[in-house]
């Protein structure tokens, strides 16, 4: 009776372990489950870096190097000879009986037999002019793997701008979300003074109305901003190359609102720089040369091709023949051949014709790419231009409307203003604010852009 209470007890025990064990476990599991990451912070040299590594037009680009380095390679072969080998062929023929006839007259019967001959031979050709159309080949393919290389440069500038492009919107909508938070603060603050007012007989009714539709305007603008900001984040994601639902938070470079700024450079000065740096003017160029180049080479098919071979054979009816006996059964051919294109249809001329129109493509397109750069290059400076003046008349209008909100407050307060006077001084003051955002974050996206102009990443 006692060992069976003991034991009744000891299982009770062991249960109640057994439970407490499974509970302390799972609450361990519960803290080891992974925390939703939180943002990465990132600066914008990060940011280039991540793009420059990862975005496809990059990779693409530089696949295309790597195709034209191929090509390069391979036209070698036209200033190389060809060293061609048979190593065995046989032949066996077997023939039936025949008459052998002579003047009309059968003079005796061949019996037919069969008979087996073994060859092989080692050719080398070689072609010693055919208009210069080898080496202009290869002086093309050398031309139009330096182009690639230049684009692969200008994959790279285009996406650096683009870059900071996105990487200052997004603070730039970062920070107008800011500037309507403290909107929210204010109409919410108004809200409430105007309540208190009301409840003491100070104000009507209809100026609560008012306060509460002004707040709900503002948050409104506010849904408005927070969508801004996730956009511009999925923006700066997607060019950088990485899933555009990837957290991110930016550094901003612009401490306590103010930015420093300098004079831009003079039109004459960034054109100089930009036509001596900017990667699709040297592409472009270079596009120019490499259509020079495929003229020579289809002129070269006027020309007469002179080429030259030897050629060593053996040959036997055994194997023994081919491949023994070193000193007999062998044959020591030497030619050289001139070819003189009398006609060959119009492939030649259709060839001349292709390359002039290459090469007006390619000088309307760098005249083309030039004039684009020439207007980015003065958009950009009269946005520089624009920024600096649009920021000092910013920050002064905000000490204006910081004073005029203020005074607007206090006459509304001692009820010889009104609400609307309150409300105009809070959105004067959220735009001025605005337009200060707007106008630093111009400048700097308008120097990213004259850096792309400039060849500079």
């Amino acid at each position: 009776m006692i060992f069976r209470q003991v034991l009744r007890q000891s299982m009770v025990a062991f249960t109640g372990l057994l439970i407490s064990v499974g509970s302390t476990t799972a609450q361990d599991r519960q803290h080891q489950q992974p925390t939703q990451p939180a943002g990465q912070t990132l600066t914008l040299d990060q940011c280039l870096q991540i793009a420059l590594e990862r975005n496809p037009q990059i990779l693409i680009a530089e696949g295309q190097v790597e195709v034209a380095q191929a090509q390069t390679y391979g036209s070698y072969t036209g200033i190389l000879p060809t060293i061609n080998a048979s190593v065995i062929n046989a032949n066996r023929t077997t023939s039936g009986d025949r008459d052998q006839i002579l003047e009309g007259i059968v003079i005796r019967q061949v019996p037919g037999g069969t008979r087996t001959n073994y060859f092989n031979n080692i050719a080398l050709n070689y072609t010693l002019y055919n208009g210069g159309q080898n080496w202009n080949s290869i002086r093309r393919n050398k031309q139009l793997e330096v182009n690639s290389k230049h684009n692969v440069s200008n994959a790279e500038n285009q996406i650096a701008s683009n870059v900071k492009m996105q990487y200052y919107n997004l603070l730039r909508a970062i920070r107008l979300k800011e500037v309507t938070d403290e909107q929210v603060k204010l109409s919410e603050e108004q809200l409430r003074r105007s309540q208190s007012m009301y409840e003491i007989g100070s104000v009507a009714k209809i100026d609560v109305l008012q306060a509460r539709a002004q707040l709900g305007q503002v948050r409104i603008t506010l849904l408005n901003q927070q969508k801004a900001v996730t956009q511009t984040k999925a923006n700066l994601n997607n060019v950088m190359g990485v899933d555009v639902h990837t957290p991110i938070n930016p550094v901003d470079p612009i401490a306590g609102n103010t930015l420093a700024m300098m004079s831009p450079m003079s039109l004459q000065e960034a054109t100089s720089l930009a036509f001596q740096q900017n990667p699709s003017i040297q592409r472009d160029t270079g596009g120019i040369q490499a259509a020079n180049l495929q003229t020579k080479q289809a002129r070269g098919g006027l020309w007469p091709t002179v080429t030259a071979g030897m050629t060593y054979s053996r040959n036997g009816v055994a194997l023994r023949d081919v491949y023994g006996n070193y000193g007999n059964n062998w044959n020591l051919g030497l030619n050289i051949s001139v070819r003189l294109p009398i006609l060959n249809g119009t492939q030649t001329y259709a060839n001349i014709q292709s390359s002039h129109a290459q090469r007006m493509i390619a000088e309307e397109t760098l005249n083309q790419t030039k004039r684009t750069t020439l207007l980015s290059i003065r958009q950009s400076l009269l946005d520089l231009e624009t920024s600096i003046l649009v920021t000092e008349l910013s920050n002064e209008n905000i000490v204006a409307s910081e004073e005029g909100l203020r005074l607007a407050e206090e006459r509304y307060r001692v009820g010889s203003g009104t609400l609307l006077d309150v409300f105009n001084a809070q959105v004067t003051l959220a735009g001025a604010k605005s337009n200060l955002v707007i106008a630093q974050y111009d400048y700097l996206i308008a120097q990213a852009t004259l850096d792309q102009a400039l060849g500079r990443k």
